[in-house]
C-alpha cells in the first residue's frame, strides 16, 4: 500500500479506525514518510511510513523492512537501557503494522538539538553530557543483545568511507588516500560485533521538549563498533561548535562518555578518530555545509585525523579534539 502523501494517509487510518483531528506532513526527513498527527483530544503523536526507497531520493533503493529493525530496537532497548534517572529516552511506539510498514510513536518535540544549538536557554553542555552518558550506557549493556541482521543498515553506514575518494578529489585532495581508507576501516563495519549501535547518531536525530532528550530514526541500527556511534556525532558536533557558536558540545559529550565508559583503549580511540574523520570529509563536501573554505577546513582536518589514528600517533590526539577521550 504507497502512503506517500496524506490523502492515502488518510485512507490507511480509515482501514484501522484510528481517529484524528489533523494530519501535518514534516518536512526534513530524508528516509521516510513522516506527519504529526492531533488527536481528538489534541494529543501529538508521530506517523512514519517507510516505502522500499528512500523517500528523499526515491531513485534510491532501502527495504522497508528498515522499519521491522527499528521497531525491535525502540521495543527492546527501553527494557534493558535505565531510562528512572535519565532526560534521555526512546520513543514509544502505539501501534506498527508490519505489512505497510506505518508506525505511530510518541512525539518527541518539533526541534532537534542541531536546530536549537544556538538557543541561549539551552544548556549545551548539559546535553551533550546526556548523550554521551546515554550512549556509552547503549553500548556497555547490549554486548550480548540481538537486534537481527541489518545488512541494509550495515550498507547505508559505510556510505561515508564509500564515497570518501570522490569527495576529496572534488576538492583537490588524494583520492588514493580515501580508497585505502574505505578498504581498511570501511570494511571492517560487515564484521564489527561488539554491542548495538543506533547508526545514525548526531544531533538532527535528537529531538528536545523541555528538558528531555529524545533519540529518533532507528532504521540503522545494527550490532557493530560504538566507536562509529561515538565518531559521527563527534563530527556534527564539532561542525557546530566550530562554525555556529562555539557552546562545547563536543567536549561535554566525549566526557559524559568517557566518565561512563572508562577507558576506551586505543583500538577504539583509533576507530573513533578515523570515523570522525571520514564523516568531516565525506559529508561537507555533499552537502555544501557552510561556505566552500569551511567545507577546505573540515576536509583537511579529517584527513589529518584519518592519517594520525592509521599511523598511531597518539600525541596528535593528546590535546586535540579527542582528548577527552584519553
Amino acid at each position: 500500500m504507497e502512503i506517500t502523501n496524506t490523502e492515502q494517509l488518510e485512507a490507511y487510518l480509515r482501514t484501522q479506525s484510528i481517529s484524528y483531528k489533523s494530519l501535518t506532513q514534516l518536512k526534513g526527513g530524508a528516509a521516510n514518510f513522516v506527519w504529526r498527527m492531533l488527536d481528538p483530544s489534541d494529543k501529538s503523536t508521530i506517523i512514519k511510513h517507510a516505502e522500499p526507497y528512500v523517500a528523499a531520493v526515491r531513485h534510491m533503493p532501502w527495504a522497508a523492512t528498515r522499519m521491522d529493525f527499528e521497531h525491535r530496537a525502540m521495543t527492546l532497548l527501553p527494557q534493558i537501557l535505565p531510562l528512572n534517572d535519565s532526560n534521555v529516552s526512546i520513543p514509544q511506539i502505539h501501534h506498527y503494522d508490519k505489512n505497510t510498514h506505518v508506525m505511530l510513536l510518541s512525539d518527541g518535540g518539533t526541534r532537534t538539538l542541531k536546530q536549537a544549538y544556538t538557543d541561549s536557554t539551552l544548556d549545551i553542555p548539559r546535553c551533550g553530557r546526556e548523550l554521551g552518558t546515554w550512549l556509552a550506557s547503549l553500548h556497555s549493556r547490549t554486548t550480548a543483545t540481538d537486534i537481527g541482521d541489518n545488512q541494509a543498515g550495515t550498507s547505508m553506514s559505510r556510505f561515508s568511507y564509500s564515497v570518501l575518494a570522490t569527495s576529496l578529489a572534488k576538492f583537490d585532495f588524494d583520492p588514493a588516500f580515501g580508497e585505502q581508507m574505505n578498504s581498511d576501516y570501511g570494511s571492517l563495519l560487515q564484521s564489527d560485533n561488539d554491542c548495538v549501535c543506533h547508526g545514525d547518531f548526531w544531533p538532527g536525530n535528537v529531538l528536545l521538549r523541555e528538558q528531555n532528550l529524545t533519540l529518533v530514526d532507528w532504521e540503522m541500527v545494527r550490532r557493530g563498533c560504538g566507536a562509529t556511534d561515538l565518531g559521527q556525532f563527534a563530527a556534527e558536533a564539532f561542525m557546530l561548535d566550530r562554525f555556529r557558536g562555539g557552546r562545547g558540545l563536543l567536549a561535554a559529550f566525549l566526557q559524559g562518555y568517557r566518565a561512563c565508559r572508562g577507558e576506551v583503549g586505543w583500538e577504539f580511540f583509533r576507530r573513533c578518530a578515523v570515523h570522525m574523520g571520514a564523516h568531516l570529509v565525506a559529508w561537507p563536501a555533499r552537502v555544501l555545509r557552510g561556505s566552500e573554505a569551511e567545507v577546505r577546513e573540515c576536509m583537511g582536518l579529517g584527513v589529518e585525523m584519518m592519517r594520525a589514528a592509521d599511523e598511531g600517533r597518539r600525541e596528535w590526539f593528546r590535546e586535540g579534539l579527542l582528548k577527552q577521550l584519553l
